[in-house]
């Protein structure tokens, strides 16, 4: 059985160690509602774009646009978004789970240190590697829309999917793999070609034409839907690191509960020994 001193000393350590935690969760706390409110306020903007180009599928000719359809080929690009740290729960390692899902040539871009050493340690394709800080922003991502643009249109890939933790609420956080490039498959725009041919519907205006439109707008929204998909990603770290930390303390607090009682009970056994003890002397000196 453990001695008082060393049940003294595990309660001391185990409430350090909350209020260490307890720090983390506060600190986790505000950097999630700082970025809880960027990538709700950047939704909107990525559903309209999104809605607007499917909207004019049928009026433009894909072949004039490479970023937009292609048919064939095996070879993806595979951009996962991680944390640097960790301490944020199973977000990681559900992401690299929901890699298995993926098949064909495989080559992967990184952005978080989780995800790089991932990566390399299980042997795949590391293409590049981008960094991240707290303080990320449009420039961040930037490069890496860069490079999977120029890649795509060289057929250095075919296809590029984004692998990263979509931000639900503070308490759900899912693992989403979505395709960025081509930005639309050819078997979408024949839907739509039909549901137009089916359907009569106000469609938007566009100066000269969509195509002219689309030649300018389809990298912008490559970089913006990158930039979307980044700030979800903060969004979902701040939070499940928030989430483990209270769940931390609220551990260390009920372990110290614990230790505590069970350094009373030894305590109050000691004493009633040493109560018989020197009632037992007491006796034997009548």
């Amino acid at each position: 059985m453990a001695s008082l001193r060393e049940i003294r000393g595990r309660i001391r350590s185990i409430q350090n160690t909350a209020k260490i935690t307890h720090a983390m969760e506060l600190v986790a706390a505000a950097k999630m509602k700082r970025a809880q409110n960027l990538a709700n306020s950047g939704k909107p903007y990525s559903n309209l774009v999104n809605n607007v180009i499917r909207s004019i599928a049928n009026r433009i000719n894909a072949d004039s646009h490479p970023l937009l359809a292609r048919t064939g080929g095996e070879t993806a690009a595979i951009i996962l978004f991680s944390t640097d740290r960790g301490l944020a729960g199973s977000i990681n390692s559900n992401l690299f789970r929901e890699l298995s899902s993926l098949v064909g040539n495989l080559k992967f871009l990184t952005l978080g240190k989780k995800a790089r050493n991932f990566v390399v340690k299980s042997g795949k394709n590391l293409l590049a590697d981008f960094p991240l800080s707290d303080s990320s922003n449009l420039a961040t991502v930037r490069p890496l829309a860069s490079f999977i643009i120029d890649g795509f249109l060289k057929r250095e890939f075919d296809q590029t999917y984004v692998v990263y933790t979509e931000f639900i609420s503070t308490l759900k956080q899912i693992a989403t793999i979505k395709q960025l490039l081509p930005i639309i498959s050819r078997g979408i725009l024949e839907e739509v070609a039909k549901e137009a041919e089916t359907t009569e519907k106000l469609e938007p205006l566009f100066e000269p034409d969509p195509d002219t439109v689309l030649e300018s707008i389809l990298p912008q929204y490559i970089l913006m839907e990158l930039y979307q998909i980044l700030l979800e990603a903060k969004a979902s770290e701040h939070s499940a690191r928030m989430v483990t930390m209270k769940n931390a303390t609220e551990n260390a607090g009920e372990l110290v509960d614990d230790l505590t009682l069970t350094y009373n009970g030894i305590r109050q056994e000691v004493i009633t020994k040493e109560i018989l003890d020197i009632s037992t002397a007491a006796i034997a000196l009548e």
